[in-house]
């Protein structure tokens, strides 16, 4: 085997598709969501460095005003990001001994992080793969109910 140079979006996308194929399969949850995370992540910085804006900051513009409404104090972006990547954190990583078992909902988190990937890839102006079209018509049918 030999190291050969490869091109991180095209990484990005090959883990999105099989991330979505892994969901739409119904065969691993939790690879879909850090696959799927693995390349939101590329994909916003991606975006970061083309200085367009990714799906999470998006959110936040829309959400931090209503938290501040609702709970008369700023919302942290460090806070937000920490919250908005609790489920694929917590399948990534262990800290201790003691924090061996995580409660979640595998399916959703996968769902919502397929989600934020697939926006990002949007937001690159990259043309969408037969995967992701899968995708956005099961989304419609299953999550929208159209």
């Amino acid at each position: 085997m030999t190291e050969q140079p490869h091109n991180r979006i095209d990484l990005a996308v090959e883990q999105l598709d099989v991330a979505l194929c892994l969901f739409l399969e119904k065969n691993s949850y939790v690879s879909a969501l850090t696959l799927a995370g693995a390349a939101e992540e590329i994909f916003g910085k991606a975006l970061s460095h083309q200085k367009k804006q990714t799906v999470l900051q998006y959110k936040y513009e829309v959400v931090e005003p209503v938290h501040k409404l609702l709970y008369r104090r700023p919302l942290p972006w460090t806070e937000y990001i920490a919250d908005e990547n609790r489920a694929r954190n917590a399948a990534k990583h262990m800290a201790s001994p003691n924090d061996s078992l995580i409660i979640i909902d595998l399916e959703g988190a996968a769902l919502w992080m397929l989600v934020r990937a697939c926006h990002n890839f949007d937001r690159l102006d990259l043309p969408r793969t037969a995967r992701m079209i899968e995708f956005e018509n099961w989304f419609y049918e299953h999550v929208v109910g159209v």
